[in-house]
């Protein structure tokens, strides 16, 4: 019976990679460049203004062009997205101490702020920074609205995304590119992008708002780094997920009771969703939207009823991003643990015996996220029919002040998609942010 399992998981494993072995090991990643234009120049390096690039304009009416919800689906990267609504943006790249280069962006107006209050904003788990911009419309895109209450708004992006995948030393085709969890992000990424962000805006301190996990490596990096809590003098949550509820659904569950070896025997050790934009393209925008829309439901119940159709057309587009897959595994390890810890390596040397004995926590007390030590205050807004948040237990793990806001009847992506996000998320942080200007 056992052997029969084996070569059943061996089939399922290489159904899984064969894609992914195809592109890394014959170096086929240009295959997928060629479902799409070349990427636009950023504003600040380009010699003269894009093409169909708008004047910048605060009351340029933008969203009543009726090719907009056409133009940002069809865009191939935050340039084209952040023209489309009348703004350009500017990107510089961040050289972390481990050698990873990230690109993040800067939402510009009519000129480079000076002197301005600043907002480093950071995406979710595979995603990157066109996940703020996405709204169907500009009203409904949270850095817009901070640009022009008077905010110097960056984006920041993980290491191995769209935007991040140049490392000084590895190629994104190496294994060990990849062999990066909550703990580089929290080390390195976070800490690495703020000091670079100071730097070129002069300032002492900047607010950080973050998206699901982009919360997380946040709070990570602040209880890692004390020096940091001096640096984020506010930090605003949304969907913000620290310790999430155990996962539902059978097959997910499977993943987060198995051993690290099982997913790493499954997708590998590089990249997950790799190939979205190929299978995108394959579907067409209907039949991925319909996809997209059903594994919500399957993997984790959300009906997304509080997101339009228009918005899901605009999102959907540029929703998946890549990242290593042992980040998800890291997260796995999180929700089985029900701790906010760091990542397992395999306590014994990763010797089966011991996963399969259950006595991993005799051997091997992984060190969690000391978040108790964090100083700066804080806004969580959370949505009450979010599968993913348990509000109490984060707050329990928190000694700062902490301000928290449910709304009622919003899932994970309504904190930055619903249809009336603009009264309900966006007043409660302009609000918080106003307090400690």
């Amino acid at each position: 019976m056992g052997a029969v399992s084996n070569v059943l998981l061996n089939i399922i494993a290489i159904a899984i990679q064969f894609p992914l072995l195809v592109l890394h090991t014959l170096g086929l990643e240009s295959v997928l460049a060629s479902f799409q234009s070349p990427f636009s120049k950023p504003d600040n390096v380009s010699s003269t203004v894009p093409r169909n690039s708008p004047e910048v304009s605060p009351t340029r009416k933008v969203n009543g062009d009726c090719r907009f919800h056409d133009r940002i689906p069809d865009a191939v990267d935050i340039v084209q997205i952040v023209h489309a609504h009348g703004y350009k943006v500017h990107e510089h790249v961040v050289q972390t101490r481990d050698g990873y280069l990230l690109s993040i962006h800067r939402i510009i107006a009519n000129h480079a702020p000076k002197n301005t209050p600043v907002v480093y904003m950071h995406h979710g788990l595979l995603t990157n920074s066109e996940l703020f911009v996405l709204g169907d419309t500009t009203s409904r895109c949270l850095p817009f609205r901070l640009l022009e209450l008077g905010y110097d708004v960056w984006l920041g992006n993980n290491r191995g995304n769209k935007y991040s995948r140049k490392h000084l030393t590895f190629s994104s085709r190496d294994v060990k590119f990849w062999d990066y969890s909550l703990d580089e992000f929290a080390m390195f990424d976070i800490p690495d992008t703020i000091d670079y962000i100071l730097r070129a805006t002069n300032q002492k301190d900047l607010t950080y708002i973050g998206f699901s996990q982009g919360s997380a490596q946040c709070l990570a990096a602040l209880s890692l780094d004390f020096s940091l809590n001096s640096k984020i003098k506010q930090f605003i949550g949304l969907s913000p997920a620290m310790i999430p509820k155990g996962l539902n659904h059978p097959l997910l569950k499977f993943f987060v009771n198995s051993a690290p070896n099982l997913m790493f025997r499954l997708f590998g050790r590089r990249a997950i969703l790799p190939s979205v934009v190929f299978w995108q393209k394959m579907m067409g925008p209907q039949l991925y939207q319909t996809v997209v829309d059903k594994s919500l439901v399957f993997l984790f119940n959300w009906k997304s009823h509080n997101v339009t159709e228009s918005q899901k057309k605009v999102g959907y587009a540029h929703m998946f991003s890549p990242s290593s897959v042992k980040s998800v595994i890291h997260w796995f390890q999180i929700i089985n643990s029900k701790r906010f810890q760091m990542y397992d390596e395999g306590g014994a040397s990763g010797s089966k015996l011991v996963y399969l004995s259950g006595a991993t926590s005799k051997t091997n007390r992984v060190a969690p996220f000391p978040t108790l030590t964090i100083t700066t205050p804080m806004l969580l807004v959370y949505g009450m029919s979010d599968s993913l948040i348990d509000i109490d237990k984060t707050v329990d793990q928190l000694s700062c002040p902490v301000q928290v806001v449910g709304i009622e009847n919003y899932e994970h992506m309504d904190t930055l998609w619903a249809s009336d996000v603009e009264d309900r998320v966006f007043q409660p942080v302009i609000k918080f942010l106003a307090k400690y200007e």
